[in-house]
Formats: structure tokens, sequence, C-alpha cells
């Protein structure tokens, strides 16, 4: 397997940078970079950010037109357990309901968001990246690959906490005042943390993710193996949980019919074992596990919040580049918060 076998460890085992900001309750001066700071409501907020509900569906759709989805996971009480690691032999608990990433995060999304935060207009609420994210991945060159629904490589972990505050600001800014506004998730000394260059490291690393706010963040490694694996009723490949909803088993890529070793079912879910990313979705519907996520396993590695090892990052998922083993859903690997490539990515989720 091809992957960083240097820089990645696995396990089978189940800013300062941001002035004075009160994380519960996030200024609106300078939010639109057509604002006057000094007459936050100068300006309206046109074109707006939307949010449409339908079902366990929930669709954003962003001011330059970007539209993403999150899919909220089913209810099941906490109290219940739920199995782990590749031979399924852990156990965790239900996370709390939370509404996760249809997909990876699109170039075309982080670009957008990107953009924004970077603005000059923005001020002392400008924000800052140790990396401008490329458009798909390969292991050849540096250049951009395919088109924008490929998904965003070459950050890092700083660089994805960040940016999940960027898009709950620029949410913020732009939703017309219809939607409550939502709280940012990382903060460091009680300020929204907007830059992960090398500089702000200490910010970032020791990052204070709020266990109440409701903005855009990472998953959790749980959380993350808890919607790879979901199956419901579905016993096709799955092992029960303690309330008797079936998981995909850990030796088995996402929605999978089969273990890995099977390249008909592998295949059918998941990208890998190739030469570059390809656009999310890129199975089609048939692709999508239980929950309605997309590309679980394969495509890019996809960042959790979850420190391990001492001060590395989790990584989940595999990538195009890994080998089917490298597809399994109870696969734990993880690398340096400042470490990119171009098959690392991230998806991202809220809480409910």
């Amino acid at each position: 397997m091809l992957i960083l076998m240097s820089m990645l460890v696995f396990s089978a085992c189940g800013g300062g940078g941001g002035g004075s900001d009160d994380p519960d309750k996030p200024d609106k001066p300078g939010d639109n970079p057509g604002d006057d700071p000094k007459d936050p409501g100068d300006d309206p907020k046109d074109p707006i950010a939307t949010l449409e509900i339908n079902g366990d569906t929930y669709t954003y759709t962003l001011p330059g037109g970007t539209e993403f989805n999150l899919m909220l996971t089913p209810v099941v009480a906490v109290t219940n357990t739920f199995p782990t690691g590749t031979d399924n032999s852990g156990s965790a608990n239900v996370p709390s309901r939370f509404i996760m990433g249809e997909t990876e995060v699109t170039y075309q999304l982080w670009k957008e968001v990107y953009d924004w935060a970077t603005d000059a207009a923005r001020g002392t609420e400008k924000y800052t990246f140790a990396n401008a994210g490329r458009q798909g991945g390969n292991w050849v060159d540096s250049n951009p690959v395919g088109t924008n629904q490929h998904p965003v490589t070459t950050v890092n972990w700083r660089d994805t906490i960040v940016w999940c505050n960027a898009l709950t600001e620029y949410y913020n800014a732009n939703n017309d005042d219809s939607e409550t506004d939502l709280v940012c998730v990382y903060t460091y000394n009680g300020s929204i943390i907007r830059d992960s260059s090398d500089a702000n490291a200490t910010a970032c690393d020791g990052a204070v993710q709020s266990t109440t706010a409701k903005g855009f963040r990472l998953p959790g490694s749980m959380e993350w193996e808890y919607a790879a694996r979901y199956r419901g009723t579905e016993t096709t490949n799955a092992v029960a949980g303690s309330d008797g909803s079936y998981y995909t088993k850990g030796n088995s890529a996402s929605g999978a019919t089969a273990d890995y070793t099977n390249a008909s079912a592998t295949s059918a879910v998941a990208l890998y074992d190739v030469s570059s990313t390809a656009v999310v979705k890129s199975k089609d519907e048939s692709g999508a596990n239980a929950l309605g996520l997309y590309d679980m396993s394969g495509n890019v590695w996809e960042w959790c919040y979850d420190i391990s090892g001492g001060s590395y990052r989790v990584i989940r998922g595999g990538a195009f580049i890994n080998d089917a083993d490298g597809m399994q859903v109870g696969g734990v690997f993880y690398v340096d918060p400042y470490y990119e490539d171009g098959s690392i990515g991230f998806r991202f989720c809220r809480s409910r």
C-alpha cells in the first residue's frame, strides 16, 4: 500500500489570531466586506445564504451559488453501543444526533469560503491559511485535477478547523437574519481561531472545541465511524449493535456488501488503487451508504478532530492511492496536524 507509510500510523483498535470575539455572541461588524464596520447594518446581505430542510437532508446554498447537503443521523439512544475496529471487537456509545456532510468538501465549496474569508476587506477579522488548497489530487504533480467537483486536497488539520469557522461566519454574514446565527466551534483563549499558519500553531493545536456550539466542525473519530458503518435494518455484511441496529463490518468499505478482499463489492462503493481523485459521488447513487453518505471509503482521506498518539490527528477512510485494505471502515490512521498532501481532504458536520 503506497500511502505515506513513513508518515501514517495505523490502529485497528476499536490563535489566537482573531481579535477579541465572544464566541457565544459573534460580532457582526465586518462580517460582510461591503459593510462599514462603524455601521454594520448599512448594507443588506444580498445575495443570501439559505438552508432548506427536507426530512433528514439539510441543503445549504451559499451566496456564490455553491450548494451542499448534510444528512441527519438516525434516532438511536446514546446509551446504546455500536461495534468498532476492523475486527469488530471494540465498541463505542452511539453519538448524539448530528448532521454529516453528504460528500467530502469539494474544491468549489472550499474556494468560495476561502476567497470570502481571506478578503482584505475583512480587516482584523481576515482569515489566514497555511495552505490555499488544491483542486483534486494525484501523486504526479501539484497541478489542479479534474473539475471543481473533485475534493479539495493539500489541506492540513489546522486549515480544516479554521475553514470550518470561516464557513460558519460566512453563513452568518449572509443568512439575511432569517436563520439563527451559528456559533463558531473552535476558539483559543476565548477568541475565534482565524489563522492556520505555522505562526499560529499553538492556538490551532490548543483549540477548544465547544460542546454546545452549532457551527460547522470536523467529525469526531467515533462519529465518523458510526456514520460510515450504520446500516439500520440491513443485515448484509453487518454486525449488530446493542439495540439491534446493524453496522457494516469493520473490515469492509462503507456500505459494501462484502469485505475488502471482494473487489466487486469494494469497488462498487469506494474509489481506490487509481492514479488520482474523482468527482465526489463518482459511484452515483449506488455508492451511497445507508445514511446517504458518499466516499466514506476512498477518494481522499478525511480529517477527524481527535488527537491520537500524542500530538497526531486522526484521518480515516482511505484514498484513491491506497489498496483495498485501506478502505476498511474500522481502520484508524493518524498524522501530524501540519501534514498535507494530494490524498488528504475532509468532510465536515454540525451538531444538531
